[in-house]
């Protein structure tokens, strides 16, 4: 045997086996700087406080303002739990969905799957223990006390199947129709029209703004500001700032209230919830602040033009990025406050229906109507509402008027939510298209006999 050859052999194999046993040297993660850290554990105290809201505002901050940062992974992962935890469990599936995509090698990946299985269940089982029912009736206008003489006739015109419903206005110019402190009372007259309702087996909604109520008793300090474009000032409104604790509390005792007298459904009768220029309030002003760790500067809103603005502008025309930021952000901020509202009031009167009114352009033009009125019914389909009404566009110059119907469907996901609000003028129109609802509810709107209280005109 040649030594020399087993020599090179032996030097050979533990060279070897010096590469097998040598590592490189470990990484280690990078450094968190410490704002970062500060606003993810604000997060983590506030899920541990159980106040979801702000614990998703938290973790949402470290994403929008730290793109790149090491906590992303963990701040998306406790979004989802946060939306969990709040028993959002549709927008929980949508972040956690969101998390896959994002971090498909996390080692939250398995538990994030079997938290979809479960949520999607628990959904499943949710939506099938709330039935909806196909609305078909009637809006009248005027004191709730003098309903029922008049909706006898106007029921005779409806001849489409589904759950008989009355829709009645609960407030007029000057106050309300029920017994409440939280605002000016004209007199209490829901509940008779909801004991003479129930005794006709009819259903009963109410209509109230949620937003703009200007007989509602609260303090200068508790109404939102607007931004004016043209005369480049802040102006206050007569409209609510839900950003404030204090006028979101009184606003949940105002629709419990309002459910106390039995009503079956509350309407959210107001086209804009937040206007393109609303929500400079202190309470809103902080939140963005805290959230995107910037202040919100008026003057950044909008694109120079190099000319005075005489009228004011189409925010969808001149919104610069931060524009659209905020927009989106204020958005969803009111939303998620009167779902709050919603969930307070559903926890006593599980059966409530929650509704809302919407301009045609909400679904036909979407991203002008998201700038200018602040609608998105994706959004709102996760905030609690159950039945999407429709202000219906009978135009004999458009194709076919119901593929709006159609797409409202589509977006919703159940033709028994959907339902169309047809003037009576042209109620032998729909009478002679009965077919072509395909399952959608249809109210037909009395002309307004009230000043200052219509179902589809937006109050400033």
């Amino acid at each position: 045997m040649n030594i020399r050859f087993i020599g090179i052999g032996l030097v050979l194999l533990l060279g070897l086996a010096d590469c097998a046993v040598s590592r490189p040297p470990a990484v280690s993660p990078p450094p968190v700087p410490a704002v970062q850290r500060d606003v993810f554990e604000e997060g983590l105290k506030a899920y541990q406080n159980r106040d979801y809201a702000k614990a998703v505002r938290q973790f949402q901050s470290v994403i929008v303002r730290f793109p790149g940062s090491p906590l992303l992974e963990e701040a998306q992962w406790m979004i989802g739990k946060s939306y969990e935890a709040d028993n959002a469990f549709e927008r929980a599936v949508k972040e956690y969905r969101s998390f896959l995509v994002n971090f498909p090698n996390s080692s939250h990946r398995y538990e994030a799957v079997l938290r979809i299985d479960f949520l999607e269940s628990l959904v499943h089982e949710r939506t099938t223990r709330r039935s909806f029912t196909r609305h078909v009736g009637i809006a009248l206008s005027g004191d709730p006390g003098t309903a029922p003489a008049r909706w006898e006739k106007s029921l005779e015109t409806v001849t489409l199947d589904g759950t008989r419903t009355v829709v009645l206005p609960g407030y007029g110019p000057n106050g309300v129709y029920f017994k409440t402190d939280q605002a000016a009372v004209i007199k209490e007259t829901v509940p008779v029209a909801v004991k003479a309702a129930h005794a006709r087996g009819l259903k009963l909604w109410i209509r109230l703004p949620a937003r703009h109520l200007p007989w509602f008793k609260a303090p200068g300090e508790e109404r939102d500001l607007r931004y004016d474009p043209v005369k480049k000032r802040i102006a206050p409104t007569t409209a609510l700032d839900l950003f404030n604790p204090t006028t979101l509390d009184r606003l949940g005792r105002f629709y419990l209230d309002l459910a106390a007298t039995g009503a079956d459904g509350i309407v959210i009768d107001e086209e804009s919830l937040i206007e393109a220029w609303e929500g400079f309030s202190p309470a809103a002003l902080s939140g963005f602040l805290q959230d995107f760790g910037e202040p919100l500067l008026a003057d950044r809103l909008i694109l120079p033009s190099g000319t005075p603005e005489k009228t004011e502008p189409t925010p969808e025309s001149i919104g610069t990025p931060l524009f659209w930021r905020w927009s989106g952000w204020k958005n969803r901020e009111v939303l998620n406050r009167l779902a709050e509202v919603f969930k307070a009031v559903r926890g006593r009167y599980p059966d409530l229906d929650w509704v809302r009114i919407f301009p045609a352009s909400a679904v036909t033009q979407p991203h002008i109507v998201l700038a200018r009125s602040g609608i998105d019914l994706l959004e709102e389909k996760q905030h609690g509402v159950d039945y999407f009404v429709v202000a219906w566009p009978v135009d004999q110059k458009q194709d076919n008027p119901f593929l709006l119907l159609d797409r409202l469907v589509e977006l919703v996901g159940d033709s028994k939510r959907v339902v169309a609000l047809v003037p009576t003028a042209e109620e032998r129109w729909a009478s002679s298209h009965l077919n072509d609802f395909q399952g959608a509810g249809l109210l037909f709107l009395e002309a307004e006999k009230e000043p200052g209280a219509p179902l589809t005109r937006r109050r400033h």
